[in-house]
């Protein structure tokens, strides 16, 4: 048999089999569904020219309206754009919205398990364990706070080190970051050269990197057999098993003592919630082993969003030193400098809080959630969106809409603040962070790190370019997160 042919059909016979199934969903319920304005594609395999980037969907917005529908190898896919128009969406019919696609990521790597494949009464079941036990570690004597603010303190002896010159910030960002997620799951931090919290970061990294390019496989995935691993398939397989080994050692350990725990942390609480339905008798789906093998790696993967908006907000300041010197003025006043900021001082620092919310709506770091699913057909703005399309949010247009953040494109922070210099109208942006039941569970984590990391440094820290040199670019790369382009700053000690 000759082997090398065969290598070649077979992907040639399925690939005329995807042109002829697109084909057949293009044009079958072209005329018969009210479906929002369609997108002209090439013909047979549609818009393949989809990109996760502002511009695209932005273009498409205003040619269209809110709602537009887009079609890829015959998968209808809804794009919806907008504040109201998503809000809509995702609450006020959040319950209908609540689905996610049976695509490749969720099989290949989850088996359609864990809190980011599961749907339904699992789902619910495990995001509700989230809830409740992020409740209670932040109940505790060491507190969510407190963690992120010792975290803060390692973060600034690092800065010091650099002595004012100049030096990529984004490494000790992740490594930051990725020490309070740990502290939340392992119960724990870790010295910044510890080899498992340096191996973690590294395999998040890569993992994160290969993601986008995986992106074409939701739509097509027999391109995972192409010969020589072209979309990463197997190399994404091995990070994923290499996070679970991490996550698997820590949890032997934390079985070793579950009857007298060390510290209050998100592995505890999970085998204790296992223990008590195996004792109920209750059903163990969605709180397997494996499960909490996928917490863990959920969450250092998904609140990689949460780390490119500290990179975000030192570059916004380094654009912005007038930003800067009147956010050090209202630290001043309102807490000294000497004294750590904490989230009690927050309410006293209404434009630090009001700069924070600007960098977020202006840099949008999920411009394009994942897709959802519809349980129902639903009539939205004079449409018909059917249950059997994908549904695409593009948050970022929601922080970009004029209607509610008048001349989007500039970088005014004072707009979120009202005549007395109160906060007003922030709420808008936190669509940053999703609506509706499938928001992001750590979003107030997420703000409480931003909110600390942003105003320690700016109380104890310059932040300058290199002298002589141009200031970096704000315009950002767009790949299924949208992150700084990297650059360089000085942060240097204030006296």
């Amino acid at each position: 048999m000759d082997t090398g042919r065969l290598m070649i059909s077979v992907p040639v016979v399925l690939l005329v089999v995807a042109i002829v199934a697109g084909f057949a969903a293009m044009f079958w319920t072209r005329d018969n569904r009210n479906l929002p304005p369609r997108e002209p594609g090439i013909p047979f395999i549609g818009n393949v020219d989809m990109k996760p980037e502002p511009s695209y969907f932005l273009k498409l917005q205003k040619k269209h309206g809110d709602l537009f529908t887009l079609n890829l190898f015959g998968r209808t896919i809804i794009v919806a754009c907008g504040y109201d128009t998503l809000k809509e969406l995702l609450v006020k019919n959040g319950e209908k919205t609540t689905g996610h696609p049976v695509s490749f990521g969720l099989t290949e790597y989850f088996e359609l398990s864990g809190m980011i494949g599961s749907s339904g009464s699992i789902w619910r079941h495990q995001r509700k364990f989230g809830h409740d036990a992020l409740k209670a570690i932040d109940s505790g004597s060491d507190n969510i706070e407190s963690r992120v603010l010792a975290e803060v303190q390692d973060f600034l002896k690092e800065v010091e080190k650099m002595e004012g010159k100049p030096f990529d910030v984004s490494r000790l960002i992740k490594i930051s970051h990725c020490n309070i997620m740990s502290s939340l799951l392992f119960g724990k931090r870790f010295a910044h050269n510890d080899p498992t919290l340096t191996r973690l970061v590294d395999l998040v990294d890569e993992a994160m990197a290969i993601f986008p390019e995986q992106g074409i496989l939701s739509y097509v995935e027999w391109l995972k057999y192409l010969p020589g691993d072209r979309f990463k398939v197997r190399r994404r397989r091995f990070l994923v098993d290499e996070i679970f080994k991490i996550v698997q050692k820590s949890v032997d350990e934390h079985k070793e003592t579950l009857e007298n725990p060390k510290n209050q942390d998100l592995i505890y609480s999970f085998l204790n919630e296992q223990k008590k339905r195996k004792m109920n008798n209750e059903d163990l789906t969605g709180f397997g082993d494996r499960d909490l093998l996928i917490m863990g790696y959920v969450l250092h993967f998904s609140s990689t969003p949460a780390l490119n908006e500290l990179y975000w907000y030192i570059l916004y300041l380094m654009h912005n030193p007038d930003v800067v010197v009147r956010m050090r003025k209202e630290i001043q006043e309102n807490v000294g400098m000497k004294k750590p900021v904490t989230m009690a001082d927050q309410a006293k620092l209404p434009y630090c809080r009001a700069v924070m919310y600007e960098v977020l709506r202006m840099s949008t770091p999920v411009f394009v959630t994942a897709a959802h699913t519809l349980s129902e057909d639903i009539e939205v703005n004079g449409f018909t969106l059917p249950n059997d399309a994908w549904l695409m949010p593009v948050l970022g247009t929601a922080n970009l809409d004029p209607a509610n953040f008048p001349e989007p494109e500039k970088f005014k922070p004072e707009r979120f603040l009202n005549e007395n210099g109160e906060l007003a109208g922030y709420e808008k942006v936190y669509m940053s962070f999703a609506l509706g039941p499938r928001d992001c569970v750590a979003k107030n984590i997420a703000k409480m790190e931003m909110s600390l990391f942003l105003t320690t440094l700016v109380q104890n820290y310059d932040i300058e370019n290199e002298p002589g040199k141009p200031l970096p670019s704000l315009e950002g790369i767009s790949n299924g997160f949208r992150s700084a382009i990297p650059y360089e700053v000085c942060l240097k000690k204030r006296n």
